[in-house]
């Protein structure tokens, strides 16, 4: 329920709903949640973007209307317009770019954390098509939604998970990110065999 809070969040700070076109940068387990939240919510064109193919199939079996690896497409040439960015990544070049994909007046909300402190923000764009921008940590009173969309199977949070791992291979999975192209969201139960 941790990461689905994270992603409903940031739709909230969105305001996705209905008819909106969102942009989702970053097919981690937080970009595969906010696709798929967002999805639930009434988003009818969904863009997901990642450098990964593998997360990419998996967030378009989630309901995304179109994946793009930015790795071999830019962004910028990729034809993209969208109401809301989620960028879930972190990479500065997927803010810049997701930026420069929104619609006038749109929304857009930086979820992650890239590993620098300061990044640069094209703020002509900003400026000119009167972005609303802003960023998130976390969440706020968020678990009742995250149960409801789970128990209602309006999100797959079994899609994401990509191994399960004992207390003792904690270390390994949270490595599994970096060693595993195919990892997406790792899972350590305490007591439960390795796979």
């Amino acid at each position: 329920m941790e990461p689905l809070s994270v992603a409903i969040w940031a739709c909230r700070k969105g305001r996705v709903g209905p008819g909106t076109g969102v942009l989702v940068s970053g097919a981690g387990p937080i970009g595969q949640l906010a696709a798929q939240v967002a999805r639930a919510l009434g988003a009818t064109e969904l863009t997901v973007t990642d450098v990964n193919s593998h997360r990419l199939a998996v967030a378009a079996e989630g309901g995304a209307t179109r994946t793009i690896d930015v790795s071999r497409l830019p962004l910028a040439k990729a034809g993209v317009e969208a109401d809301v960015l989620l960028e879930c990544s972190g990479h500065p070049d997927a803010v810049s770019d997701g930026l420069g994909a929104l619609r006038p007046a749109g929304r857009a909300v930086i979820v992650g954390m890239g590993p620098a402190e300061e990044m640069a923000i094209p703020m002509t764009v900003v400026q000119n098509r009167e972005i609303w921008l802003t960023g998130t940590f976390r969440y706020a009173n968020t678990y009742p939604a995250a149960i409801a969309l789970a128990a209602d199977r309006r999100v797959n949070l079994q899609a994401i998970i990509t191994g399960h791992y004992t207390l003792e291979e904690t270390e390994a999975a949270l490595r599994a990110g970096r060693e595993n192209p195919a990892s997406i969201k790792p899972l350590v139960v305490p007591g439960a065999t390795g796979e």
